[in-house]
């Protein structure tokens, strides 16, 4: 094949500007979408009073409190949420060769929610409650954060395992993944069957998820973790680009196929559970 006329090599400069162009518009729209969402609420802030809180400099020091307190590290964990799983769930699609590889389907977040209930229920981290309206609550944040933690690095444990003993194939994973998801999620149930209602609707209010407990300092270990689990995905970007080409050619390029899926996922294990 010959490309003396130039004809692919242009056809892929137009390919890369159309993508940047893309990531452009998204990340403008993004932009907007943060200043929308720190504007709106119970408290409405006009955008300008919202640009000009950014630098201190509203006038009202009740909007730059509404702002910097509440609105903005609620915003901002959302975004950063948003981008650890898509970057974990892009890595995974990459070492397991699958489109459908994600955290749902590995059984991850499955695990993550049987802790969370496992941490309601038996160490008694749900309660109802001090508000007006009796909303049931989770009072030990970071005891359940661990609970989740911890038995989603289980179930990683689990996968990691069997892939071990039958080569790491990539079938191998999805397939125990899977068989783990409908475990956890059966646990997840009988803890539920046995809950009252108290513990019951704490669970599904933690299982929900939301960021409307997200501080600086939730935002700034999300933030941490997820600037470091990317720096590590871009140092092996050329490691999955070889492993999408498949195992062989990749071992042929010298990649350490085995060891190069086993540590992408236990990062992006690692990074779903902690967001």
């Amino acid at each position: 094949m010959h490309f003396d006329d130039g004809r692919i090599p242009e056809e892929y400069t137009r390919y890369i500007g159309r993508k940047s162009v893309f990531v452009l518009f998204l990340s403008l729209a993004m932009l907007a979408l943060v200043l929308a969402a720190v504007s709106l609420g119970s408290a409405d802030i006009p955008f300008l009073t919202v640009l000009k809180s950014f630098f201190r400099n509203s006038g009202n020091a009740r909007l730059e409190i509404i702002v910097w307190n509440i609105r903005l590290p609620q915003a901002l964990a959302a975004v950063t949420a948003g981008a650890g799983l898509a970057v974990s769930g892009a890595v995974m699609q990459s070492i397991l060769r699958n489109p459908l590889g994600s955290p749902f389907t590995l059984g991850i977040s499955h695990a993550a929610a049987f802790g969370a209930a496992f941490s309601v229920m038996i160490l008694g981290s749900g309660i109802m409650s001090g508000t007006q309206a009796g909303d049931p609550a989770v009072t030990n944040i970071y005891l359940t954060t661990l609970s989740a933690f911890c038995f989603s690095l289980a179930a990683a444990g689990v996968i990691m395992g069997v892939s071990r003993i039958r080569g790491a194939s990539p079938e191998v994973m999805i397939l125990t993944g899977v068989a783990l998801g409908a475990l956890f999620t059966a646990g997840t149930m009988f803890l539920q069957y046995f809950a009252d209602d108290v513990q019951l609707a704490a669970m599904v209010f933690w299982t929900f998820g939301d960021t409307a407990r997200a501080s600086w300092f939730e935002l700034g270990l999300i933030t941490g973790l997820t600037v470091l689990v990317a720096a590590y995905f871009m140092a092996n970007s050329w490691n999955y680009n070889a492993i999408d080409a498949g195992d062989e050619t990749a071992r042929g390029l010298g990649v350490h196929v085995q060891r190069v899926r086993l540590l992408g996922m236990l990062a992006a294990t690692l990074l779903t559970a902690v967001i």
